[in-house]
């Protein structure tokens, strides 16, 4: 991809916000200037403040995971009219790893409006997701059989992408092994490893025509190395940082783990249960929120994750969850002093957009991936003011515990 090229390099279109930040980690850690629109209602105002000087990376959340295929679609093609302004060299489709909200639907919208043949590969294989016959794998189990299905909002596609999107209306061709001529047309990608995606995108450059990538972190990150050069993410420090806020609401099996581990390494950590109408008054510098309904029973190990997935009524809408975890957070990081570096850690799509969008925030800069599928970067560019994101599903179980220690801040050790 030339350096020559005057509009933006890649541009990406996500159906939630971590999914986006997430997608633009990876280029960003390789020295791309990458910035996240945190919603399609505010990408028009933040595209004319960039007109003429494009960042080299643009993302935008569309927020349509949950809404109906139409619906999904009509925002996925909106959004590729904007960005089409930035006249990208590449486009890219964010989809789920596990395959949750209208994958297909916002697919071939993307596909009509951009008029390039699609790159189905949605492995993540850093994070055990690989794809296998077309279709993805978790943990060694196929996803219809792992706890994903579960999702109480956006339950994912059962069985082979093919055959999800022959039901659409399209044949995509079955691309079995990194080695494999590439198909002419639509095809979805097998890849067990990093090496496959790597392979997968290679040979992509080297067919010489475009096409719509379409994929998870695995792939954003293969993309990276192959437009920026550098094999290895670089991590700005987090030495600076003097106040954190953790804002954990999904409840994933994986983040009941993080936050059990969470509270094993650091059992003096000042507490918040929003539901439970606790008082939102800390006063030490770090500070976690959850949930925390009256009768969920916080797990404070690692054995106690399962308790804290069954006890969480359904009756509480998630809705309802990321509002009020929001409304805490806006006021927690409202008392810290406008000088003060400041990281605000936000555990799933819906809690990071409710939480954003309460605080006032248009775009993210992007400034590397932290640990895989955590983004890291600052709000509207503010560089004191510095935000992590990760999905409920991602990292492994010693993530938040393993940041905490690293922030080594007075009162958290």
């Amino acid at each position: 991809m030339s350096s020559r090229h005057n509009g933006c390099r890649v541009a990406i279109i996500a159906d939630d916000l971590t999914g986006a930040l997430d997608a633009a980690a990876p280029f960003a850690a390789r020295g791309a200037d990458a910035r996240v629109v945190i919603s399609l209602e505010a990408l028009e105002v933040v595209m004319a403040g960039w007109e003429g000087a494009w960042p080299a990376v643009i993302a935008v959340n569309t927020e349509s995971r949950h809404l109906s295929a139409s619906a999904a679609a009509e925002r996925v093609a909106r959004a590729a009219r904007w960005l089409a302004r930035a006249a990208p060299a590449v486009w890219f489709k964010k989809i789920d790893s596990t395959l949750r909200g209208q994958v297909v639907a916002e697919c071939l919208a993307m596909r009509e409006t951009t008029g390039q043949a699609l790159m189905l590969a949605p492995a993540v294989p850093a994070q055990g997701r690989v794809v296998r016959d077309a279709e993805v794998w978790v943990d060694g189990m196929r996803l219809s059989e792992s706890a994903y299905q579960a999702d109480a909002r956006s339950a994912p596609l059962s069985g082979p992408l093919d055959e999800a999107f022959a039901r659409a209306g399209l044949t995509v061709t079955r691309h079995p092994r990194s080695g494999a001529s590439l198909p002419h047309d639509d095809a979805v990608a097998d890849a067990q490893s990093d090496q496959d995606l790597a392979s997968l995108y290679d040979a992509v450059l080297l067919a010489g025509h475009a096409r719509l990538m379409a994929g998870a972190a695995g792939l954003a990150t293969a993309m990276a190395q192959r437009c920026f050069g550098r094999l290895r993410a670089t991590h700005r420090a987090l030495s600076s940082v003097q106040s954190v806020l953790y804002v954990v609401g999904s409840r994933s099996p994986r983040a009941a783990e993080q936050l059990a581990a969470l509270r094993e390494a650091a059992p003096t950590l000042e507490t918040i249960e929003v539901l439970a109408g606790m008082p939102a008054d800390p006063v030490g510098q770090a500070t976690l929120l959850i949930p925390g309904e009256p009768a969920m029973h916080v797990p404070t190990a690692a054995h106690d994750t399962a308790t804290f997935q069954a006890s969480a009524p359904a009756a509480v809408a998630a809705a309802e969850v990321a509002g009020c975890l929001a409304r805490q957070a806006s006021s927690v990081i409202q008392r810290w002093p406008d000088e003060r570096e400041s990281l605000l850690f936000l555990t799933g799509g819906d809690i990071a957009m409710a939480a954003l969008s309460r605080l006032g925030v248009a775009s993210i800069s992007v400034e590397a991936e932290w640990s895989p599928g955590v983004a890291l970067g600052s709000l509207d560019g503010n560089p004191s003011k510095r935000v992590m994101t990760k999905a409920g599903g991602f990292g492994e179980p010693g993530l938040l515990a393993r940041l905490h220690c690293q922030l080594r801040l007075e009162g958290m050790r």
